[in-house]
């Protein structure tokens, strides 16, 4: 319980705390680093695992910035406090630093820090750095191993488990192919790699090179390791389990070895002719036995093969049955042998009962050749009993034996028959019993024991000592070798001994195998004088390692040697084969190439052991080269090289040494050599043993000892005087160098010192006790070799005080410190001077500085403080003398007798450690400590005796400080002075100045930091830089640039004024060196500011709070010490660059500096001048007639508003013209205040004009332009204005009064301000939030409900709303304002969150929106209240924010922003806005505010993306939320909105919803495209219930009529079509679309004439017959109409027909149709009441007609009806043709008779001539 409370409370102490503060914290700490990994692992949503990876990222790099500082020891901590390697990281980061010198810091950091084990270690942490690059570059091998290392770093592969880390190394090398990774590869992980890898190749190649049969030599170093790695049973028991689908080579390898797989396992075939294939059936006979292949053999009648060894024997006799003679005969033979004549007389017998048993005629048996051939074989041979078995016809049938002959060398020749025995024992024996029997004689038999033959034909031979050897007879035949030789020769030489030597030697060799030749061999070469060694060893290694030497070369011998002794060592790791090894050794060493087994020794490189690898050298004297050849064998190179080194140190010495001992030790005689035995062989190796055990030191003892005889010493100084006690000192020396007899103490400790041997001192001490202690002294002084001095100092030394410290000081100087202590350890081992001893023994010889060092020397302080330390012969001393002496001896110590000043640190730090400094205050140990570790290196080139430093005002310290500085080392000398707590200015000024005599200046931090570090007077920093400015020429960068440091000096610590320098004077000789600089150095130079500048205006984004008098003032103007006389003449050149400088300045706006500047060379431009004159003329001091004429006449060329730039169109415009054009309430009474003083606009307008002429200071003149008009608006002083620093005072200014051009003030103050586009976002943002929250707070009583929604406040008398554009106008970055806004809306979320007692998140917004909650959510009467009854300690809190108000004021910010981003097109903004309406829209939608979704989407105005809110509202039944009172913009915006939505998405009620929305924003277009498409949809209908075809038409030219089957039905839709064509036009007429109106009117016609024919037809109607009528309203092309025109329709519908549909009436076909062919009468008169009818329609009639009597038949009443057109006809011309044409002689008759056309009487009518219709 207590725990988890304490981890809440943590918990909660890191809230608002960052991530990676608190992960620095603990890791630094090293506490709560759980907890840590557990808090942030659940706020991310991880697991503690995962987040671990991420905190150790963020320690790593937090680690990574500290040793990048240089914070090495703490870098150190926080990785042991993570619990990770320090080693590991540090030299992982030192290897992937890429600054060289921080590289080298931490590794020699990790040197002296781990020293030993850092040694022991840097080779392996090379080797995992390796590995860490090679992983880097296999990203596919990291994603696979994610798991087990998520992060790849050293520390993780040497903590990866041994079975990853060799699957690990396996795959790197396969995908890398880096050798060097080769010989760390398990096999066994390599085999199970290739095997789920599938690489049947590499395995392949495996087996290829593991097979010692084909001796296949590898060419790379994989097929090298192959042929090493042998291949284990595990391993293919593996490859069994896991290799799928392996090639045909591999599982004949795998038969090989006995190994079968699965699906070859019952296939007795397939193994067979694997094993067969490999040639390994005798290997494999235990698995073949196993198998059931005797069966298999004899189903497939394969019986030869039952006589392989494979097969056994007791298969056979199990499957063996009682008639089967040939498995009985096989087992016969296979259990019985051939060779010899039992079992070949059983197999005799086993055929013949075979053959028995298989022939039916036992003649033919008895006759078989092979019966025969066997008798013969089972009895005694001889050549009679051959040449009678040859003869015998049944081997005739031997087929063998017939083409015996043919293959004979004369057998072709002759024909083929049986061979004589003479002629076998010619052809295989080459025995010719033809010459023999000749040779022999007459009655002699051809025998090998013939002597005659013997002597003709026989080889002679005599027998030599070879023989003798051979029958195992040595000595005899050394001696008959002998006495050949002396018959022969009469002498033996050495020559011929070694020959003899040699053969006996080849001899042994040839016969290795019988031991007793081979010892008589050897004892006959021993017995000649020859040393035997090399073949005995040869013979040893043959007999150890059963390897034979035929076919082989002695270098093939003694590699197969060097490998089996590893193999030895590698099967028995704790027996090393020493015998063999040895011998091995030895017939390397007689080798004259220098060729030594090299399989050990590189064994031992690869395993990096060292020690055995030393062994061997020492004892087999192996030489350097060859520890240099396997140098590329070590796993860690270093190792190697640094035996190497270490060997070859003391090398040359050491084996001379050894080999002169060796040449003392074998002196023998070459003779003595031969003699040896194999016992003396072991004994030399032994003896070798012992010698190279032995130290040079042991072997030099030994050699002095062997000079002295100390037996005769000792005797000769033995007597039986007494002894004599002696107390002084005197008396001893007196007696030590007197000559007369003494006692045996003394005449001991006289040879001691004659002699020089202490250990006459030790035994004088035995004899007597009386002086036991001039003992211990005499034995000291000997051994230390300071007694000669001791006597030349005796005459010195008054006392025996004197004369002991004198020997400790000697033992000491001397470095005889185990000496001192031994002489304690024997003599006075109860003295407490011991400790002190010890403790300078392990320091000094042991380099033991622990606490054990520590331990011993806080002992002798112990006993000092009891007052228990005295020496011999020495009275008790006082505490202190016998203090300073020690520390003598100790300081005596330090300074002689450590080799290194890193153990002199240790020393120094030891003494600190043990709190010498707590009980004594001879010396400062810690000072001397840390002065030591300062001047270390300086101590011995210095020459400082250590012993003067025994006080702390020690003038050595002066002596040292003195001569670091005097040595440069000025760092040095900082640090000791600043331990000795002395002044450092002097050091630290001659150091600055010595750097600079050299060429070196720092950059001017560099000496800041010196000054605060070491706490100097600025002062000197000062004058250093004038010294160096004073050595520089005059026109020079650098001497600009100290200038200016000093300038900066004097700046930044207030020096000003000062005796020692004249600030003025430095900073116009600054000046001056930059106005004489040439430009290309002027361009690089910076430039100088002032104070006020730098340390105020620079704070106040440079806007300029001071009056022109407090800048003079701060200027200090009046105060200048430069005189006139030492000002130097400026030239042309020099006065352009001081404007460009003074130009410069003003840009920048530092004022101060320019009015220096140009009070120091007197020197003002004009845009100085103008600035200057405006600050004045703003603050009143002066006026516009103080301008002198020039200025008058740039200010006369002013046009009015030239100085644009202070102005904004949408912001200046008077609010009284506002005013006048606008109702709203944004207007206020200003109209009738009092306008600004005519002077103040004087005033203005000049400032105005000045501005507009500024080319430089621009800001500043701005600054003075825009306070004035804003003083002057706001009707303030301008010095007031000017001097307010905090902008909200002058907005609120601004805000509450009543002032001209309030939103150019706000602008105006913004910009003099300088304020950023944030800062006037947040301002405005926050004005605005203000302006929608607090009306949603106003207090009304029950019965003052408001009626409408509040509206927004206004804002500086601007309504929000309307004038919104005018605060965008007013923001430079309205993006900026628009996510101000958005901020604001997220603040209202966690508001309400607040409210509801959830957890939310704090931000600004949040605290502005809730101090605007507050101000504005307490009822007035209550909040005047509040400030009586606070005395009761009542706390009254806001409104509660509801969720309406809530919904209103997120609308209403959403609408804000999105204002703001289309302003500057924010897409992403616009895109943000859109996502918060769409989710408020949802909010909004569960709440049923369906007036705020209208306010939002009409607000946004973005319908199209917004289309969700039409959706909530239709489906609400809601849609007449959006038909409200709207302006006319967004009335229309909406409009098309609404349209567009009800004709794309067709919601339910669409053409209501529609309806309603034309009637309400009086959409008459749409309404009437309403009322036309009801209307067609009613036709439509019409068409589908009632239309009929009329049936095809009479003639092909006519179009099909439509019929209607006419009905009440239908009479009722077609009232209701031309009732909406009649509102459409109504429709169409108030929207003014006249052309639409017609159209519509004529589709009414339309309808109502078909309504007409509807009706008509339905008067007509029968009972129970369908009435049809023509449907005119289903018109679809020109010939329907015609046909309609023609037939149907009389004039005034064709009238009608011809407007609806729009076509074109061709009145001469519709009156020949109707009137003259279908002779309807009236339709002529019709005709002539609607149109006016003319002679070309007649005429074409006729045309028509006469085209029509073409083809039918002309009757009377077509006469008659064109006769009445014919008369109709004005033109008589026409009339009288066309009535000719037609035969018409009435009528043309009465024109012939007429007077008025007498002419016609010409012409020739009446003569029926044709006429051609085309000539008319």
């Amino acid at each position: 319980m207590h725990s988890a409370q304490a981890r809440d409370k943590i918990f909660k102490s890191w809230s608002g705390i960052s991530e990676i503060t608190i992960i620095k914290e603990v890791a630094t700490k090293g506490e709560h680093i759980e907890y840590c990994i557990e808090y942030w692992a659940r706020k991310r949503n991880l697991t503690p695992a995962e987040y671990r990876h991420y905190f150790y990222d963020v320690v790593q790099a937090y680690v990574q910035r500290l040793l990048s500082e240089r914070l090495v020891l703490k870098a150190e901590n926080v990785i042991r406090n993570v619990d990770r390697d320090v080693k590991c990281f540090f030299y992982q980061y030192a290897c992937e630093c890429q600054n060289a010198d921080l590289s080298d810091f931490v590794l020699d950091h990790l040197r002296c820090r781990y020293s030993q084990l850092y040694a022991e270690e840097e080779p392996i942490l090379q080797y995992y750095w390796t590995l860490v690059q090679q992983l880097r570059e296999c990203s596919s091998l990291l994603d696979k191993y994610k798991a087990q290392l998520p992060r790849v770093h050293i520390e993780a592969l040497m903590t990866l488990p041994e079975t990853t880390m060799q699957r690990l190394l396996v795959e790197l090398y396969f995908l890398n192919e880096n050798d060097q990774l080769l010989t760390e590869l398990n096999k066994d992980i390599v085999w199970q790699h290739l095997v789920n890898t599938q690489d049947n190749d590499k395995l392949r190649c495996w087996f290829l090179f593991n097979d010692t049969s084909k001796k296949q030599v590898g060419t790379t170093p994989l097929e090298q390791a192959y042929a090493t790695w042998k291949i284990e049973p595990t391993m293919y028991e593996y490859a069994l389990d896991n290799l799928k689908d392996p090639c045909e080579p591999i599982r004949n390898y795998f038969a090989r070895a006995g190994f079968i797989f699965a699906n070859d396992s019952g296939d007795m075939t397939t193994l067979l002719r694997r094993l067969c294939t490999m040639c390994c059936l005798s290997e494999n006979q235990d698995m073949l036995s196993k198998q059931p292949l005797t069966r298999h053999i004899i189903e497939r009648g394969h019986y030869t093969l039952l006589l392989l060894h494979c097969v056994p024997v007791e298969a056979l006799e199990q499957l063996v049955g009682e008639n089967d003679p040939l498995l009985e005969l096989i087992i016969d033979l296979k259990s019985h042998s051939l060779t010899e004549r039992t079992g070949f007389e059983t197999l005799s017998k086993s055929v013949q009962t075979y053959l028995e048993q298989t022939h039916n005629a036992v003649e033919s048996i008895e006759e078989h050749p092979l019966l025969i051939f066997y008798d013969f074989l089972c009895h005694e041979p001889s050549i009679a009993a051959l040449e009678s078995f040859l003869s015998s016809s049944n081997l005739s049938r031997v087929p063998y034996l017939k083409s015996l002959m043919l293959r004979f060398d004369h057998g072709p020749s002759q024909m083929p028959s049986l061979p004589t025995p003479h002629e076998l024992f010619f052809k295989f024996k080459n025995i010719n019993f033809a010459s023999l029997a000749s040779a022999a004689g007459v009655g002699e038999i051809a025998s090998f024991s013939n002597t005659r033959l013997c002597q003709r034909y026989a080889r002679k031979t005599q027998l030599n000592y070879t023989h003798y050897l051979k029958q195992h007879r040595s000595a005899y035949a050394v001696y008959y070798f002998l006495i050949e030789q002396l018959q022969l020769y009469g002498q033996i030489t050495r020559t011929q001994l070694f020959h003899v030597c040699e053969t006996v030697t080849e001899l042994a060799l040839q016969h290795a195998g019988d031991k007793d030749l081979v010892a008589h061999c050897v004892a006959c070469c021993e017995m000649l004088g020859f040393d035997t060694q090399h073949l005995r060893r040869l013979l040893l290694l043959q007999k150890l390692l059963s390897s034979s030497t035929e076919h082989s070369s002695y270098a093939e011998s003694f590699s197969r040697w060097d490998n089996a002794l590893l193999e030895q060592l590698k099967a028995k790791p704790m027996q090393f084969p020493l015998e063999g090894y040895q011998a091995l050794m030895g017939l390397a060493a007689r080798n004259t190439q220098g060729c030594w087994p090299a399989a050990l020794l590189q064994h031992y490189a690869a395993e990096n052991d060292w020690w055995h690898l030393l062994v061997l050298l020492q004892y087999f004297d192996l030489p350097l080269a060859e520890l240099k050849r396997h140098l590329d064998h070590f796993k860690y190179s270093t190792m190697g090289v640094h035996l190497l080194r270490a060997l070859s140190y003391d090398f040359g010495s050491e084996r001379q040494h050894r080999r002169a001992r060796r040449s003392d030790g074998q002196t023998n005689s070459s003779q003595e050599t031969i003699t040896n035995t194999s016992q003396s062989s072991s004994q030399d190796a032994n003896f070798q043993l012992l010698q190279s055990s032995a130290s040079h030191s042991t072997c030099c003892l030994l050699t002095q000892a062997a000079q002295q005889d100390l037996f005769a010493i000792i005797l000769c100084s033995s007597n039986n005087l007494p002894d004599e006690r002696i107390t002084e000192i005197g008396r001893f020396l007196e007696l030590m160098q007197g000559t007369g007899p003494q006692s045996t103490c003394l005449n001991l400790l006289k040879q001691c010192v004659k002699q020089q041997l202490p250990i006459l001192a030790v035994l004088a001490a035995t004899v007597s006790s009386q002086n036991v202690d001039w003992c211990w002294l005499v034995w000291l002084s000997v051994s230390t070799g300071k007694w000669s001095n001791l006597l030349r100092e005796s005459s010195k030394l008054n006392s025996e005080l004197e004369f002991v410290w004198s020997v400790i000081r000697g033992a000491v100087s001397g470095g005889h410190v185990n000496a001192l202590l031994h002489s304690f350890n024997i003599f006075q081992q109860n003295c407490n001077f011991v400790p002190l001893c010890r403790f300078l023994q392990l320091t000094a010889h042991q380099q033991d500085f622990s606490d054990t060092a520590i331990a011993e020397l806080r002992l002798f302080f112990f006993c000092w403080s009891m007052d228990a330390v005295t020496l011999p012969l020495c009275p008790l001393l006082p505490r202190k003398q016998l203090m300073q002496r020690c520390i003598g001896l100790l300081l005596m110590q330090l300074q002689l007798n450590f080799d290194c000043i890193l153990q002199q640190q240790k020393f120094l730090e030891c003494i600190c450690r043990s709190d010498v400094g707590d009980i004594c205050d001879l010396l400062d140990f810690c000072l001397l400590h840390k002065a030591f570790g300062v001047s270390a290196s300086w101590m011995d080139k210095l020459s400082i005796n250590f012993e003067l430093l025994v006080r702390h005002d020690s003038p050595e310290y002066m002596r040292l400080v003195d001569a670091l500085t005097e040595a440069k080392a000025y760092s040095e000398a900082v640090q000791l002075v600043t331990m000795l707590q002395l002044p450092v200015c002097d050091i630290i000024s001659l150091k600055w100045v010595t750097e600079y005599d050299a060429g070196v200046l720092h950059p001017y931090a560099i000496y800041e930091k010196e000054i605060e570090d070491y706490a100097l007077p600025p002062a000197i920093l000062v004058n250093f830089f004038l010294h160096a400015a004073g050595q520089e020429n005059a026109a020079c960068l650098r001497k600009y640039e100290l200038l200016q440091s000093a300038l900066n000096v004097i700046k930044q610590h207030h020096l000003f004024p000062n005796e020692s320098f004249d600030r003025d004077q430095i900073e116009y000789d600054m000046v001056l060196c930059y106005l004489n600089l040439p430009d290309d150095m002027a361009q690089l130079a910076s430039i100088y500011h002032s104070e006020y500048f730098e340390q105020i205006m620079m704070q106040e984004r440079c806007v300029l709070y001071k009056s022109f008098v407090e800048l003079k003032e701060l200027a200090g103007i009046d105060d200048l010490s430069i005189s006139v006389a030492s000002k130097a003449t400026l030239t042309p050149s020099m006065e352009q660059r001081l404007e460009m400088l003074l130009n410069m300045l003003l840009d920048k706006g530092d004022i101060v500096e320019a009015l220096r500047l140009q009070e120091l060379f007197e020197f003002r431009p004009n845009d100085l001048r103008f600035i200057v004159f405006s600050m004045a003329l703003a603050e009143g001091v002066t006026s516009i007639f103080n301008l002198s004429t020039k200025e008058r006449q740039l200010l006369a060329e002013i046009e009015k508003g030239a100085y644009s730039k202070f102005n904004r169109l949408t912001l200046n415009q008077s609010l009284l013209a506002r005013c006048s054009s606008d109702l709203s309430d944004s207007c206020s009474t200003l109209e009738f205040e009092e306008i600004p003083p005519k002077e103040k606009q004087q005033t203005l307008d000049t400032l105005l004009g000045i501005g507009s002429k500024l080319k430089h200071g621009v800001e500043l003149g701005k600054r003075i332009v825009l306070a004035y008009r804003a003083a002057m608006y706001l009707d303030k002083e301008y010095l007031d204005v000017l001097r307010t620093k905090d902008v909200s005072v002058l907005l609120k200014s601004a805000a509450e009064e009543d002032c001209l051009q309030r939103l150019m003030v706000v602008s105006d103050i913004h910009i003099s301000t300088r304020l950023t586009e944030k800062e006037i976002a947040e301002a405005i943002a926050l004005e605005l939030t203000t302006c929608i929250v607090r009306p949603r707070f106003y207090i009304f009583h029950a019965n003052q409900q408001p009626r409408n929604a509040p509206r927004n406040a206004d804002l500086w008398g601007y309504n929000i709303d309307r004038d919104f554009h005018l605060f965008l106008e007013l923001t430079p970055n309205t993006t900026i304002l628009g996510q101000q806004l958005l901020d604001y809306c997220d603040a209202l979320k966690a508001y309400r969150r607040y409210q509801d007692n959830k957890p939310y998140e704090e931000s600004e917004a949040f605290q502005h929106l809730s101090e605007i909650i507050t101000r504005y959510g307490l009822p007035a009467s209550v909040a005047s209240n509040t400030s009586t009854t606070a005395g009761a300690g009542s706390s009254l809190l806001p409104q509660v924010l509801s969720n309406k108000k809530h919904n209103q004021i997120y609308v209403e910010l959403l609408i804000k922003a999105h204002h703001c981003f289309v302003h500057e097109c924010s897409m992403e903004g616009i895109a943000n806005v859109l996502h918060r309406a769409k989710a408020l829209n949802t909010l909004l939608k569960k709440a049923k505010s369906w007036s705020l979704i209208v306010r939002m989407l009409i607000g946004i105005a973005r319908y199209r993306e917004m289309f969700y809110c039409f959706d909530a509202l239709i489906e609400n039944e809601e849609f007449e939320c959006l038909l409200g009172q709207f302006d006319e913009g967004q009335k229309c915006g909406l409009r098309q909105a609404i349209i567009s939505y009800l004709r794309e998405y067709n919601p339910k009620n669409s053409k209501e919803l529609l309806r309603l929305a034309a009637l309400h924003f009086l959409m008459y277009k749409e309404l009437a495209e309403m009322w036309e498409q009801e209307a067609r949809d009613v036709l439509n209908k019409v068409r589908s219930l009632s239309e009929l075809a009329a049936g095809p038409p009479l003639e092909s030219s006519k179009a099909q009529l439509i019929k209607l089957k006419c009905s009440t039905e239908v009479q009722a839709l077609l009232q209701q079509a031309l009732e909406n064509y009649t509102h459409a036009t109504e429709n169409y007429l108030l929207d003014n679309k006249l052309m639409q109106a017609q159209q519509s009117v004529a589709k009414a016609e339309l309808v109502a004439m078909q309504i007409d024919l509807c009706n008509k037809a339905l008067e007509k109607r029968s009972h129970n017959v369908a009435q049809l009528c023509v449907s005119v309203i289903s018109v679809k092309t020109r010939d329907e109409f015609r046909e309609l025109a023609n037939s149907e329709l009389s004039v005034a519908q064709t009238l009608i027909l011809s407007r609806a549909y729009s076509y074109d009436i061709n009145w001469s076909e519709a009156l020949l149709s109707q009137f003259v062919l279908l002779q309807k009468q009236n339709f002529l008169n019709d005709y002539q009441y609607h149109q006016r009818i003319n002679d070309d329609v007649i005429e074409q009639v006729v045309k028509g007609y006469v085209l029509y009597t073409q083809n039918n038949v002309s009757n009377a009443k077509h006469q008659e009806s064109l006769s009445q057109l014919v008369e109709l006809i004005q033109s008589v011309t026409l009339k009288y043709r066309l009535a000719s044409i037609l035969d018409l002689k009435s009528i043309v008759l009465s024109l012939i008779n007429s007077s008025v056309v007498h002419y016609l009487r010409d012409t020739n009518f009446g003569r029926h001539e044709s006429h051609n219709v085309a000539d008319m």
